[in-house]
């Protein structure tokens, strides 16, 4: 039994830029912390076949350049994007979504991810 109409009452959403930097490490928590150093770890670099070394080291420096994108982009969410400062119901959001800073930071985080993928691609599959 409830003290009031629960069917008039408005939730309030913000977006928040918070999930995103953690998860990609800006904050220093998140599983993607300090994961450039380690790919360029001597130990790591030697189970890359030595023909695909190229390759290799110009994915790992694409993929930093787009986490620090991202990371830059997600930052700039947090201050800038309507939605981030200002309060709005739930489904009203404001800003159109290609241009928000988040959506170009996600837009990074997949480049980032495919880069990921092309390194992992790279690894020797033996272990000797």
């Amino acid at each position: 039994f409830a003290l009031f109409d629960k069917s008039t009452s408005v939730i309030s959403c913000k977006k928040t830029n918070r999930i995103v930097r953690d998860y990609i490490g800006a904050t220093g928590k998140g599983p993607l912390v300090g994961l450039e150093k380690r790919l360029l770890k001597t130990g790591v670099v030697g189970r890359v076949d030595p023909d695909s070394l190229d390759d290799y080291f110009s994915a790992v420096d694409s993929f930093s350049q787009a986490i620090s994108r991202a990371k830059s982009l997600s930052y700039t969410a947090g201050m800038a994007d309507f939605d981030s400062v200002n309060n709005f119901e739930r489904g009203n959001e404001s800003s159109s979504g290609e241009s928000s800073n988040l959506e170009q930071a996600r837009k990074a985080i997949d480049e980032a991810n495919s880069y990921l993928r092309t390194i992992v691609s790279l690894f020797s599959s033996d272990d000797s």
